[in-house]
């Protein structure tokens, strides 16, 4: 199935590395600034997609200039969980997370195409880590903020789903 973008610089086609970290880039310079919560978040991604150095600073100052990069490396559904588990990860550990931050991670799920039945399974071994990581005594108050943040990013992501046209296209192919 196929959708209409959330922002420009949804690929069209195959999910490249380069395209999904365009799309966040975007996302988080929406409101003109990038917060330190944010660059943390795409400081990550460019990790978590195994960015060369210089592609961030090629990809800020693209879409700065109102420029689109294409090429990349075409990412694996395997990756893009991995990718997905991380960036959630990454912005529930962010004891000052804003519903910007939650964007990203919604973002990324419906960019990577993730179903509920995938979706669950993440946040099931994401639980299961914070489960073995984190003192039985403090766990419940853990579990309570992650709850938070999964119903966050889950919300997110059903208002990018609800404002698109099933069936529609990603890009401007629609």
């Amino acid at each position: 199935m196929r959708r209409v973008a959330v922002c420009r610089f949804v690929p069209s086609d195959a999910i490249t590395d380069i395209g999904a970290f365009q799309g966040v880039v975007t996302i988080v310079l929406k409101d003109g600034e990038i917060t330190r919560e944010e660059k943390r978040l795409i400081i990550k991604l460019a990790s978590l997609l195994g960015l060369e150095n210089e592609v961030p600073k090629r990809v800020y100052d693209a879409i700065v200039a109102g420029e689109e990069l294409s090429g990349g490396n075409e990412i694996s559904k395997e990756s893009c969980l991995d990718v997905y588990a991380g960036m959630f990860q990454t912005a529930y550990l962010n004891a000052s997370i804003s519903e910007d931050e939650y964007l990203v991670v919604a973002y990324l799920r419906y960019l990577f195409n993730i179903t509920d039945e995938e979706n669950e399974l993440v946040m099931q071994g994401i639980h299961d880590e914070l489960e073995e990581h984190v003192e039985k005594n403090v766990f419940q108050v853990v579990e309570k903020g992650f709850d938070q943040a999964k119903d966050a990013v889950d919300g997110l992501f059903n208002r990018i789903r609800s404002i698109l046209p099933e069936g529609g296209l990603k890009g401007d192919e629609g």
